[in-house]
């Protein structure tokens, strides 16, 4: 093993994971939309019953099918790509790989502060500090590792989760103060009440989430060190059965909030190993036009931000608990797909996504070229 990680050239990046990540930042923004524009959760819409009976049934409808397909689905895949992504790192070096999470977390602070309290990165950058000592067990310890947090993870779910007993007073000034804040409040403000959130990182109602992204994330490590995702072309008859078992599996499991961890990691695997399935048959152009926006994920991620937090607080078009689940689905899926087409005309002129480029630069502690006539690799 070397001390110094070299870029990954483009020939080496299956675009198939590329446009899975893809796939998965419209789960994300599906998911996010809800808890960056109102103040009640979509889990409220369904089992509050005055919330319940005053609700539309498009907007029902469109609350049950983002909780029962999305929610606490589709990070657990990003949490797994992060893992793969963070195996090939290490197989080639830690000085990189150890400034690339310093970095990130960095990035990841600055996003909860200023953009939204729910931001993953900085979680990403925690788990990504214990990967190391991760990727030195064997594959089986790796993997038995996985599951006993996953177990773990059950547990506090099963413990702290809200949703099993609910606190109504406790929700009710929760959603009081959020509406002050985000509804009125300047800019700073807002800032400094998502740096006061950062302070419940590790609270309860926190706990599961935190665990079961170290679940996933060494998940994917697994599977990198394993070679699963070799040669997806030659695995096709596999994750096809992976996805119909998995997909039947997940749905069933998700049905209720009483396996919710369990569930949603079923299901995100099942949708993964889905796309997948579909990516290496006769449809795999299409699917990969998704490919760029999944190259460029940190930046569509943090430009979602921007975008729903602009669209919702007080200092930008103040529409905080005006949109039901229909629209802001509507508006997820519409900021997703113009990150689609804009990732591919970016990518068309330069090799990195901005936000990429800034974290392959300050990793490397110089500024890498970022035109793709210049020959810069991906990341």
């Amino acid at each position: 093993m070397t001390s110094e990680a070299r870029p990954t050239p483009r020939a080496e990046r299956d675009p198939a994971i590329d446009a899975l990540r893809g796939l998965c930042l419209l789960g994300i923004a599906l998911v996010n939309v809800p808890w960056i524009g109102s103040p009640r959760s979509l889990a409220a819409y369904l089992f509050d019953e005055e919330l319940f009976a005053a609700t539309p049934i498009w907007d029902l409808a469109a609350a049950t099918l983002i909780e029962w397909t999305s929610e606490g689905k589709f990070y657990p895949q990003f949490s797994a790509l992060f893992g793969f992504g963070a195996g090939v790192l290490m197989a080639r070096g830690w000085g990189i790989y150890t400034r690339r999470i310093v970095v990130l977390f960095l990035f990841g602070v600055l996003h909860a502060c200023f953009g939204w309290w729910g931001d993953i990165l900085l979680n990403y950058a925690l788990v990504g500090a214990c990967l190391p000592l991760l990727y030195l067990l064997p594959e089986r310890a790796l993997l038995g590792f996985s599951i006993l947090t996953l177990i773990a993870g059950c547990a506090l779910s099963y413990l702290y989760d809200g949703w099993l007993v609910p606190d109504l007073e406790g929700d009710a000034e929760y959603i009081a103060e959020n509406i002050r804040i985000y509804g009125s409040g300047s800019f700073w403000e807002v800032s400094v009440h998502r740096a006061e959130d950062i302070l419940h990182f590790f609270d309860p109602w926190n706990r599961s989430y935190r665990m079961n992204t170290l679940t996933m994330a060494s998940f994917g490590l697994w599977v990198e060190r394993a070679g699963l995702l070799n040669d997806l072309s030659t695995k096709r008859k596999q994750l096809g059965i992976a996805a119909i078992v998995l997909c039947s599996l997940g749905l069933v499991m998700s049905l209720g909030p009483w396996l919710y961890i369990l569930g949603g990691d079923v299901l995100g695997m099942g949708w993964a190993a889905l796309f997948l399935w579909v990516a290496t048959g006769r449809h795999r152009a299409r699917l990969l036009v998704l490919a760029p926006v999944g190259r460029m994920a940190i930046t569509a991620y943090l430009l979602q931000t921007v975008v729903f937090t602009l669209t919702f607080y007080a200092y930008g078009l103040g529409f905080y608990g005006l949109f039901g689940p229909l629209a802001g689905a509507f508006l997820a899926l519409g900021v997703w797909w113009i990150e689609v087409g804009l990732a591919r005309i970016w990518l068309d002129h330069f090799a990195l996504g901005p936000v990429e480029w800034l974290w392959r630069s300050l990793t490397y502690w110089k500024l890498i070229p970022m035109r793709r006539s210049s020959g810069a690799a991906a990341p």
